[in-house]
């Protein structure tokens, strides 16, 4: 799993009605809150409108467009559609009761889970101008007098009735808003206001910013240049998005089958992108359509833009983005696609002397497919959603969406969270940090050993354990190995989920994703493939064709004793040379019964000899 987004969380454009200031407390000696809320009325002028529309040139990423943002101030409902060549359409929808995303794909799901309708809530407060009524179901604070951005700002915190908190900062001279922000789950969302202009009696900003503290480079800036100020709400302009066709089932088909293949517990499909031969990509629940560099030089595909992308690493990635005429799995095709190009390191793509791994493919599919994976056999259907209709005998698992990847509720021995479902992940159930501190877990588990891991943005870090249990479904698997993480930054840093699920608990079903009605099923596979554990004792990464580097050792494990040590260069296996071998080969040697011998040439402080490495 990837996340990227234009980086708005919200955009609010604040005309003010003239309402009465709201009494509350002032939460610090000396801020007087409502002569403050009195002074920002009076600074923004009084508006009698029922819609407020900004229009204007948008960049995002170093790429210009079209925006439009629209604040029903009424009732809260809001609408962001933006329109960047390359990039694509992306809109956000707040339709009173459900907010909706329309991704870069022309796809539509909704952000429906817990926080994102507790978010959904502070928006619809900050659009009507809530703060400023006190008749508003929610309490201001004065949080008193910072620097932000090197200016001098007063602060009030608003806290929404079922709402998150928001803090908004004021020019303590002109009594104009600055800069709102909002805590999001693994950063903070800032939208900062400047170039107020006095339009029909209100002062509103004509430039706005938005980003994240954690992606400050992926948001956007929108230049406005009208507003149109209408009395009567048009309700069109907060309705769903509609989904764009780009769905084509090539020969007239139903559905299509393919094959799938798994290698080093990575799900791979084959795509045809623009005729070209197909190419192997990471089938991801919750990314989307990602190729490498090396795939598009090699499609002749010409990528443009300069923004950045976080994953599950501890860091960011630079991203462009590129138009792809089609792009074909079986006989399921779509068109018109945006794909993101992304400079991954070898270790990422490489395959050892097979064609490499040319990206990813996600929600763009997921959207418009029930998707059928059946581990068991190797094999992949994917049917259009509007044909689809179950009917199997799998357990239907509630799902919803904060951003782009499914959220289940599960259970880590009886302790209740919300889990990313994740069929890009390739490791072990993954804890959060937050969940496994609130639930008492890291004080229960005490005895296992580090791991180094690998995402988008760059390398995550924790404890493997295993478990007692873990649920899903009303079905419980138990003695799971689990990876305890400590991320203070990046998806697995979240502080509302309790952590991610991939191939090590999906390989016990055979799972269908369906995310028109919300749900994916879960069917008991008795094909489940083996998932055996790394019994060599050695962690390792291949960063370049020759050899595979040796990243950490486990104490008294077979690695160390025949004197492996971190830092130690691969460069033969079992008499051939190591470029023969992928990471995924290696990872599969490695896990092979107890008492298999490897036999290694092992490069160590410059010297280069042969161990044999008994598996435990």
């Amino acid at each position: 799993m990837i996340t990227w987004a234009f980086g708005a969380a919200s955009v609010v454009l604040f005309a003010y009605a003239a309402l009465a200031a709201p009494s509350a407390p002032t939460g610090q000696r000396g801020c007087d809150l409502p002569a403050e809320v009195r002074a920002a009325r009076a600074a923004l002028g009084p508006v009698e409108f029922g819609e407020l529309r900004a229009l204007g040139a948008i960049q995002s990423s170093g790429v210009r467009g079209k925006g439009e943002i629209d604040d029903n101030l009424t009732d809260g409902r809001t609408a962001q559609r933006f329109h960047i060549p390359v990039q694509g359409d992306y809109a956000t929808i707040f339709d009173g009761s459900a907010r909706w995303q329309q991704d870069v794909s022309g796809g539509v799901h909704p952000l429906d889970a817990p926080f994102a309708r507790q978010l959904a809530i502070t928006d619809a407060y900050l659009a009507r101008r809530g703060f400023l009524n006190a008749n508003e179901p929610a309490t201001l604070r004065c949080i008193g007098k910072r620097k932000i951005d090197g200016k001098l700002t007063l602060l009030i915190r608003a806290y929404p009735r079922g709402g998150r908190p928001a803090d908004l900062a004021f020019d303590p001279i002109t009594h104009l808003l600055t800069s709102v922000s909002e805590r999001l789950p693994t950063t903070t969302q800032v939208t900062r206001y400047s170039d107020y202009r006095e339009i029909h009696g209100l002062t509103l900003p004509f430039e706005v910013r938005s980003g994240t503290l954690f992606e400050p480079n992926n948001g956007f800036v929108l230049l406005v240049r009208r507003y149109d100020l209408v009395k009567v709400v048009h309700a069109p302009d907060f309705a769903k998005p509609k989904e764009t066709d780009a769905l084509l089932m090539l020969g007239g088909s139903r559905f299509t089958t393919v094959p799938l293949k798994i290698e080093g517990h990575q799900l791979f499909v084959w795509a045809a992108i623009n005729g070209h031969v197909p190419m192997p990509f990471i089938l991801d629940s919750g990314g989307h359509a990602i190729l490498t560099t090396k795939a598009a030089r090699t499609l002749g595909i010409r990528a443009v833009g300069a923004g950045e992308s976080g994953g599950s690493g501890a860091g960011t990635i630079g991203v462009q983005f590129a138009n792809v005429n089609t792009v074909r799995i079986g006989n399921a095709e779509l068109r018109d696609q945006h794909f993101l190009v992304i400079p991954y390191p070898y270790s990422f793509y490489e395959r050892g002397r097979k064609t490499p791994l040319a990206g990813i493919l996600g929600l763009e599919f997921f959207e418009r497919f029930a998707i059928h994976i059946d581990y068991g056999r190797n094999r992949l259907t994917l049917t259009p959603l509007d044909r689809f209709r179950y009917r199997g005998t799998g357990a239907a698992v509630r799902i919803h969406f904060q951003e782009d990847v499914p959220l289940a509720l599960g259970a880590v021995d009886e302790h209740p969270g919300s889990f990313e479902v994740d069929t890009g992940n390739a490791g072990t159930l993954i804890l959060f940090g937050p969940f496994i501190a609130r639930t008492g877990l890291n004080e229960i588990y005490r005895t296992g050993f580090v791991a180094i891991g690998h995402g988008t943005g760059g390398s995550n870090s924790g404890r493997i354990e295993t478990i007692r249990s873990f649920s899903i479904g009303g079905q419980t698997l138990h003695r799971v190995r689990s990876d305890f993480t400590q991320m203070s930054s990046g998806t697995f840093s979240s502080w509302t989920e309790a952590g991610n699920f991939g191939y090590s608990v999906l390989l016990h079903y055979s799972p269908t994703f369906d995310y028109a009605r919300g749900l994916i099923y879960l069917e008991r596979n008795a094909r489940a493939p083996a998932n055996s554990p790394n019994r060599s004792g050695f962690a390792f990464e291949k960063n370049g064709p020759a050899a595979f580097d040796v990243a950490s050792v486990r104490p008294n494990s077979a690695a160390s004793a025949v004197g492996i040590t971190p830092g130690d260069t691969i460069i033969a296996i079992n008499g051939r040379p190591a470029a023969d071998y992928s990471w995924a080969d290696l990872a599969d040697l490695t896990s092979q019964s107890p008492g298999t011998r490897l036999y290694l040439k092992v490069h160590h402080n410059g010297t280069a000899r042969d161990v044999t490495v008994t598996l435990r």
